[in-house]
């Protein structure tokens, strides 16, 4: 749900949750978000099979994937359309 500013409130509870960076860490969110463990979440991460974008700020094999917060906002609130749109039609017998 956005705000008037089009800021949606799920970005904000993120930002709280995680402070005001824009990336990531994927290992952050691993557990929390996706129920992955860590070395899961690396290599779907590593082989584009996640459902947001990842990055590596450069290329070494230790830095860190990434997750935009804008990115993680958007795939939340898609689940949650999603499964508000399932649930309505459940409750309209």
């Amino acid at each position: 749900m956005a705000n008037q500013n089009g800021t949606s409130t799920i970005l904000y509870l993120l930002m709280a949750e995680f402070g005001s960076r824009m990336m990531i860490p994927l290992e952050e969110l691993a557990q929390s978000v996706l129920g992955l463990s860590i070395n899961v979440a690396k290599r779907r991460a590593k082989s584009c099979e996640l459902p947001f974008p990842t990055v590596k700020l450069n290329d070494s094999q230790k830095a860190p994937y990434l997750v935009s917060i804008n990115d993680l906002a958007n795939y939340i609130e898609g689940r949650c359309n999603t499964a508000r749109i399932e649930w309505n039609k459940l409750q309209d017998f």
